[in-house]
């Protein structure tokens, strides 16, 4: 392995809100394993330059947005272990959850049902931003 095994990207039409970090972080576990980090993965499509309007439509851009950057790294929603997902005005000013934000979530993992944190948070990076979700793989390659 290299001095610096570290390998910290972004997809080539994804870039980040902000140059101080990279959507993706691959890092060698082993000679037949690969730890990949997906952040900061929000409801705003780089295509368009445009931010969802409602929490369902920044999900499912944000969904979008984590498949880009799980390809570009070699991986799979299958290799999936771990998801954080960060909620702003979780339980809606005491409405509760949104239940689309949730059938959303199943419908993009397929059945797939890796440990996974939702937390409600004031704010996020950006004042229109409703929801921001990160993930962590674990790729198995041939060795």
């Amino acid at each position: 392995m290299a001095d610096h095994p570290n390998q910290t990207f972004n997809p080539s039409s994804h870039s980040p809100f902000s140059p101080t970090y990279s959507h993706i972080s691959r890092i060698p576990l082993s000679s037949t394993h690969t730890l990949i980090s997906v952040a900061g993965q929000v409801g705003h499509n780089p295509t368009t330059n445009t931010t969802g309007a409602t929490l369902a439509e920044q999900c499912t851009i944000a969904f979008a947005n984590v498949d880009k950057c799980l390809a570009a790294a070699g991986a799979r929603k299958e290799d999936i272990v771990q998801v954080r997902q960060y909620v702003v005005d979780l339980l809606r000013g005491g409405k509760g959850q949104d239940p689309e934000r949730a059938r959303l979530y199943v419908e993009w993992m397929g059945g797939l049902k890796p440990p996974s944190t939702l937390l409600g948070v004031e704010a996020l990076a950006r004042e229109d931003l409703k929801y921001e979700i990160e993930v962590i793989a674990v790729v198995r390659s041939e060795g």
